[in-house]
């Protein structure tokens, strides 16, 4: 839901107009209603600003340091008010406020769950657009969707202006970072914005280098001049606000004008950490492996009749899932025996049985190579496709 749907369904909830402002008092946004508008609160929409009183109130009512709407007595002639404090990751970001009604309207208001995660979605968005709002923003977004996504000839413009203005630091390898949503997640465009100016501040493992980053279509990316620390950027995904978010990097590259192959490897990295839990909520490219084919291939389409024969024995039998772990484990550990049965924390004698079992059922020699490559990949296939 965007700032104006949050606005629209507070103001429904408590059944009265509201007008919210950001730190600097400037009006952001207002909600609709049917009854008539009161003159006050048309002033602030047509001034695009609250008052100098409205700021000296606020102040002097300490609403900066409310959990919830504070009362504002009637003061020169104007109506009183309730004004609730905006915030994130606990700074004051705007405020919302509305005129009380009725013969209780001195008394705090009932501020129920809903409405106080509303004001928290409403100073998340507020916050994003403060960012958003930076000397710069539409440029680095111009750029980056060239250096990104544009033809070869618009990339090397891209690249060379990034670096000759300095809003990218010089030096022998730049990587690409992408952020978005889980599918069925929908934090929206005030979280990525938020998610990409955290990840510039906190990841970096050289801080005097300068990166830059933008929020294109529904990613936040970033192109970095500086080795990744992956830990950092994990403890950034493990934020309550972005526990939705799901990161890739791509491969170094000696040319910023190469980084679009870096994106499209960080988006490959990305489906990574989002289908395969071990992963999560970061994934490298670097560190795929052969799922760098894998995560490749339309596995939402795939079933169970695209992987080897060999495989859909195994899985059609009794016990099927089980011995497939089982089988996994021992390609995993290089067929040694002794290791598989330490990690499977299971006696010898019974590993050496439900091999033996699994030989029965895929009608193979698991000494040969060629076998065991086909019953690897495509465990690992059916893994990634959902289909165990």
């Amino acid at each position: 839901m965007n700032l104006e749907g949050h606005v629209q369904a507070y103001a429904d909830r408590i059944q009265a107009p509201i007008v919210v402002f950001n730190s600097d008092f400037k009006v952001v946004a207002f909600s609709v209603h049917d009854q008539d508008i009161d003159h006050s609160r048309l002033a602030i929409i047509l001034s695009h600003k609250g008052s100098p009183r409205a700021r000296a109130s606020i102040r002097e009512y300490h609403v900066d340091q409310a959990d919830g709407p504070a009362y504002i007595p009637p003061l020169a002639g104007r109506q009183a008010r309730h004004v609730a404090p905006l915030r994130h990751d606990g700074r004051i970001t705007g405020y919302l406020s509305h005129i009380p009604e009725g013969a209780k309207a001195d008394l705090p208001p009932e501020d129920d769950r809903e409405l106080r995660e509303t004001r928290r979605h409403i100073g998340l968005i507020l916050a994003a657009m403060a960012l958003g709002n930076r000397e710069g923003t539409e440029r680095s977004l111009h750029l980056l969707t060239a250096l990104l996504e544009g033809d070869a000839e618009k990339r090397e413009q891209a690249a060379d202006e990034l670096l000759t203005n300095a809003l990218v630091s010089s030096v022998p390898h730049y990587a690409v970072i992408t952020l978005a949503a889980t599918p069925g997640e929908s934090p929206g465009a005030a979280v990525l914005q938020l998610a990409l100016d955290k990840a510039l501040s906190t990841i970096p493992k050289y801080p005097a280098l300068r990166a830059e980053g933008a929020v294109i279509n529904d990613e936040a990316v970033l192109v970095v001049p500086y080795e990744i620390e992956m830990d950092r950027l994990n403890v950034l995904l493990a934020l309550p606000t972005f526990t939705g978010l799901r990161a890739g990097v791509g491969g170094r590259y000696a040319s910023l004008a190469e980084a679009y192959r870096s994106h499209r490897e960080a988006r490959i990295a990305r489906r990574g950490a989002v289908i395969d839990p071990e992963r999560s909520p970061a994934a490298r490219w670097e560190a795929l492996g052969l799922d760098r084919l894998l995560l490749q291939l339309p596995l939402e389409s795939l079933s169970m009749k695209d992987v080897p024969e060999t495989v859909q024995r195994l899985f059609a039998a009794q016990s099927g899932l089980d011995l497939a772990q089982t089988l996994e484990a021992y390609l995993d550990c290089g067929c040694d025996a002794q290791r598989t049965a330490k990690e499977l924390h299971v006696h010898r004698s019974t590993l050496y049985y439900r091999l033996d079992r699994i030989r029965e059922i895929v009608i193979e020699d698991l000494s040969d190579g060629r076998v065991r490559r086909e019953l690897h990949t495509g465990l690992r296939l059916a893994a990634l496709a959902g289909l165990r």
